[in-house]
């Protein structure tokens, strides 16, 4: 039989003998017959199967200055980790052009609490919890409670709003908020460490769902650092030599100090990720967040 989210008004089918789904677009739980929602609030992703070693030195190998046959590392550890994540739907208007729509995960707790924060969590996949997967990892209690981190769902959405309404020049007024809570989710992310030339490195995370790598941490080549040293130089260099030109024609020192500065900044840049002998590197970043781990390279 069909039947329609109360929520987001998707249709889509379920067995006749069902009377409670989830909803596959926004995670809604609710009565199939009377479209009230079920009181069940507990849920977890099931973790893939694919190997989270496989998939994280798949990625490196293609990062720059990785060793060729980084992809034969030692995997020396992997641990699962059930992080607890307040699932929330926001919708906000505040007039007719300013109007918000998102699913927003917050992490609750956990050491990684911090890296996953504004991780673009899906929506899809979530089951009614088990108390067995417990056992099949390292299981963290949420530490913030519901209406903690339901006041800062409702703070992002302000902010979204207004920062609409500046881009738009559009008058905010008195915006209409909903955020409803769709439940806490313990959502599986895999640690890894490998060693590689007789170094170990931790510190890498793997997405237990798809194998999106979250984090990670990899050896650069003497090659790349060389090559990026001497481009960093080169930059530095040229604006020096164009900072003198322009002091020259312009018979004082200040355009030496801008090429310096500029050639400074420009060459830093280049000088942090190619002149290391570590680089830490993510597969995904959310739409205009300042999480450096999760920019695509």
């Amino acid at each position: 039989m069909e039947v329609q989210c109360p929520t987001c008004s998707a249709r889509f089918k379920v067995p006749d003998t069902v009377s409670v789904v989830t909803c596959p677009y926004c995670g809604t739980t609710f009565h199939v017959h009377t479209g009230e929602e079920a009181e069940e609030e507990h849920y977890f992703f099931p973790p893939m199967r694919k190997d989270p070693a496989g998939q994280l030195l798949k990625f490196i190998s293609r990062q720059y200055g990785a060793p060729a046959d980084i992809a034969d590392a030692k995997v020396i550890e992997k641990k699962l980790h059930w992080v607890p994540v307040y699932f929330f739907y926001l919708h906000g208007k505040a007039s007719e052009t300013v109007e918000e729509v998102e699913f927003l995960g917050i992490p609750a707790g956990s050491p990684l609490k911090t890296l996953l924060m504004d991780y673009p969590f899906p929506v899809r996949g979530k089951k009614f919890f088990n108390e067995a997967m417990v056992k099949k990892g390292t299981y963290h209690e949420p530490e913030m409670k519901r209406e903690e981190a339901e006041a800062i769902a409702r703070s992002r959405l302000e902010s979204a709003l207004k920062k609409e309404a500046s881009e738009e020049n559009s008058y905010l007024g008195k915006p209409e908020l909903e955020v409803k809570f769709q439940g806490l989710v313990h959502y599986p992310v895999l640690e890894v460490a490998y060693e590689y030339n007789g170094e170990t490195f931790r510190g890498n995370y793997v997405d237990g769902t798809d194998g999106r790598v979250i984090r990670a941490v990899y050896p650069l080549m003497t090659e790349a650092r060389k090559r990026a040293t001497l481009l960093g130089s080169g930059i530095i260099g040229a604006g020096v030599v164009l900072g003198a030109i322009a002091s020259a024609i312009y018979s004082n020192a200040w355009g030496i100090i801008g090429g310096l500065v500029s050639g400074i900044a420009a060459g830093a840049g280049i000088f942090s990720k190619g002149s290391v002998s570590k680089r830490t590197v993510g597969e995904v970043m959310r739409v205009k967040r300042g999480n450096v781990y999760f920019k695509k390279v």
